[in-house]
């Protein structure tokens, strides 16, 4: 009989070691505290039950007596590492630290005390007990301090009956199956040992049931989900998930949806409608014929449209058998109307709703693509003085205007046209040829000059109207001609229309044309150098002033009237000018090298020169490179310099001077505001031009003027030079003057370098 009882408790022990090795092996028990927690339950319980094991079927005395002290200090330990477990599974009693310390010192003096009872025998002794006449084993008898051994037992017993059933009251009906089977098995278990220590029961089954404990605390803890619970958790899931849902069979018959979907589709949660909508979308076809698939549709749902990302996917078993399917409906009406907003703010203009730049350019473009045989033109206007607009009304009186302007345009085009706002006041209109009329625009411009006219202030519109007779050509460069018609109009006052025509194509062409070889006739130097003489009194040259022709490889000299405005206009100016300055420089520093260091050369200074080049840094850099003297460098200026930022310009001006350079202003007397320049400018040379008096009218008026110039410049202490001398009398009129130096073909032409040297530095 004890064999048997032997055999089924090391039975027992064989079992938990298979829990524990599984729970090892299958679960990740590095950072979980509930594993290890498991595995040390289940370790404690094999040595305790291997202890007992011993006990009962050994026949020695003090083999016996040890064992039965290890097994009674397994009781102890199982029960504590019990009450670890349950603390970490229930989560309850899990911040208190100082109790389970308290708990395992006891457990520690206990274990003591029962090992020490093979010495003082104060906790049990051994008797022999005899199951039969041929079979007997060491059973124990309780002394007096085994009553306490059992109430510190009995205390753990209460802790651990406490926390499991404190858990199943608390925790939700789906998971209190859990809790209440590990608390059933374990005070079954306490109710055998109680069985086996008060009703003299030969040998303590309840450790045979350490087994079964073991599978119950290894299923419970780590692998036991309810499926209830998991109904409910994606049952509720699927019915708080931001989509609807719809779930078929494999039959096409419908068996779930959502909250949501039903109502979006079907309030009623009518299954039929679902299944009539899915056979619509099949169409004929077998559902596991179709493939997976997601596409965008809209849905009329009470009136309102909705638009939805919807998604089939298909179900198969784990053998690869089709069971079912379900579609999925996510409302993307919102990212729908946010990402038409962005797109409609990327290509509108804020204020007027108009269409921007960019996207003008591709409407333009898309529609002349696929209307190839419809004749279009091009309509921009503009408000003349806009900016006088905003100064004089205020940037909101100015802002309704636009928005006036473009409510205008919207009114009177129809469809297959399109407008947009390019940028302030400018406007443009892309039209069939067939509806464009004079009196649609001169209507409009009337409607919308109206609104601000008054007796301070009369608005101006202008339009340019561009015949689209390329249709592969840019957009730009419509937009560019319809404007460049409007520029043949800038000094109308009143509300005007006008053409790009054949001149006005030409003129851009040209323009275009010179603009587009300027760069490389820059670099391949056909741009050269003229010098002008200036003559003293005695008609001997002591200064030269640098003009500048383009000698094309192909038509000639171009005249500088060709050019010289054009690159004003567009900035490249500033370029051409720096290399007349060097090649001046480098002219001067040839001069001084043949010994004509009095010799000078006046170059020209454009407005634009200020803004795009440290003027500064660039003519100190020249003269420093070449070793030649500022003055004889001198540097020429017109009014219009000063028509902004007349400070600033002041400013450079003046330190060019401090180093040793001498200013002169040229043209005086063709402006408003010369006189205002000599008080301001320290200039050392005023340059007059006989043009602007004529000679041939009101002599007598004329020659007082001149007179009074230079008798001006001399009181100013400046140096005066008559340009534009082209007559013998003009010239004997002039020796009584006092003026310095004199300018004109009377005396030469401007001529290339060599030339002039040839004839004046021999």
């Amino acid at each position: 009989m004890i064999k048997i009882y032997s055999l089924l408790i090391m039975l027992t022990a064989f079992i938990m070691l298979a829990c524990a090795v599984y729970i090892g092996t299958r679960h990740t028990i590095k950072h979980s505290k509930l594993s290890i927690s498991i595995i040390q339950l289940f370790i404690v319980g094999i040595i305790t039950s291997l202890a007992y094991v011993r006990a009962i079927s050994t026949h020695d005395f003090g083999q016996a007596e040890f064992s039965y002290a290890l097994y009674f200090a397994g009781i102890d330990w199982l029960l504590i590492t019990f009450v670890f477990y349950a603390r970490q599974y229930t989560r309850i009693w899990l911040d208190t630290y100082s109790a389970p310390l308290i708990i395992a010192a006891i457990a520690v003096l206990d274990s003591i005390s029962l090992f020490a009872n093979q010495k003082w025998h104060h906790a049990f002794s051994l008797v022999e007990r005899r199951l039969n006449p041929e079979e007997w084993f060491y059973a124990f008898e309780i002394n007096d301090y085994y009553m306490v051994h059992l109430i510190f037992c009995y205390i753990l017993v209460a802790i651990i009956v406490v926390v499991l059933l404190k858990k199943t009251i608390i925790t939700s009906g789906f998971h209190r199956t859990r809790y209440l089977s590990i608390l059933i098995m374990f005070v079954g278990i306490i109710l055998l040992n109680v069985l086996y220590l008060f009703f003299d029961y030969p040998v303590d089954v309840s450790v045979c049931f350490y087994s079964v404990a073991a599978v119950y605390v290894g299923y419970y803890s780590l692998l036991y989900n309810p499926k209830t619970f998991v109904e409910y958790m994606l049952t509720t899931i699927t019915e708080r998930m931001e989509c609807a849902l719809v779930s078929f069979d494999e039959n096409d018959c419908c068996i779930y949806s959502n909250q949501f979907a039903n109502r979006l589709f079907c309030p009623s949660g009518e299954k039929r409608v679902f299944e009539d909508r899915f056979r619509k979308w099949r169409d004929g076809r077998e559902t596991n014929s179709i493939s997976n698939a997601s596409w965008n549709d809209v849905f009329n749902i009470n009136g309102d449209e909705y638009r939805f990302d919807i998604h089939f996917n298909k179900i198969y078993d784990k053998k690869g058998y089709y069971c079912g399917c379900y579609l999925s409906f996510y409302d993307v009406t919102g990212d729908f109307i946010a990402y038409e907003e962005e797109k409609y703010r990327s290509t509108h203009d804020s204020l007027t709703g108009a269409l921007n730049r960019e996207a003008f350019f591709e409407d333009v473009r898309n529609i002349l693509d696929e209307y190839p045989n419809v004749e279009y033109v091009m309509v921009c206007c503009n408000i003349k003085g806009f900016k006088l607009i905003n100064d004089m009304f205020g940037v909101e009186e100015a802002d309704r205007l636009l928005i006036r302007c473009a409510d205008t345009i919207r009114e009177k085009i129809q469809k297959g046209s399109t407008f947009a706002r390019l940028e302030a006041d400018r406007f443009a209109v892309l039209m069939p040829k067939s509806r464009y009329t004079e009196e649609l625009f001169m209507t409009g411009m009337n409607m919308v000059s109206n609104y601000l006219n008054n007796a301070q202030y009369r608005m101006v519109i202008l339009v340019g109207v561009y015949e689209i007779f390329d249709k592969q050509a840019p957009v730009i460069s419509m937009v560019d001609g319809a404007f460049l018609a409007i520029d043949s109009i800038s000094s109308s006052f009143k509300n005007s229309i006008a053409y790009y025509g054949d001149m006005l194509r030409r003129e851009y062409l040209s323009e275009q044309k010179i603009l587009g070889e300027f760069e490389e006739a820059l670099q391949t130097g056909q741009f050269a150098m003229f010098l002008q003489p200036i003559v003293n009194m005695d008609q001997k040259v002591k200064l030269s002033e640098a003009l500048v022709r383009w000698i094309h490889p192909d038509r000639g000299i171009i005249a500088p009237a060709s050019f010289i405005p054009l690159l004003e206009k567009t900035g490249y100016i500033y370029k051409l000018d720096m290399y007349i300055w060097e090649q001046a420089a480098k002219r001067l520093a040839y001069w001084t090298s043949m010994g004509f260091d009095d010799l000078s050369i006046s170059v020209n200074i454009s407005v634009k020169d200020f803004y795009y080049i440290d003027l500064y840094e660039t003519l100190v850099g020249l003269v420093e490179k070449y070793h030649i003297h500022p003055s004889r460098l001198k540097l020429e200026i017109t009014e219009t310099i000063f028509m902004t930022e007349k400070e600033r310009q002041l400013e450079i001006i003046n330190s060019l001077k401090e180093y040793g350079f001498l200013v002169e202003i040229d043209d005086f007397g063709s402006g408003y505001s010369s006189l205002n320049m000599l008080k301001e400018v320290p200039a050392d040379i005023l340059k007059m031009d006989m043009a602007f008096l004529s000679m041939d009218k009101n002599v007598t008026r004329g020659r007082k003027i001149v007179n009074t110039i230079i008798t001006l410049a001399k009181a100013l202490g400046m140096l005066v030079i008559i340009e534009g001398v082209e007559t013998q009398e003009q010239m004997e009129y002039l020796r009584g003057t006092g003026a310095d130096y004199l300018q004109g073909y009377f005396f030469d032409k401007p001529l290339p370098v060599k030339r002039f040297e040839e004839l004046y530095l021999i």
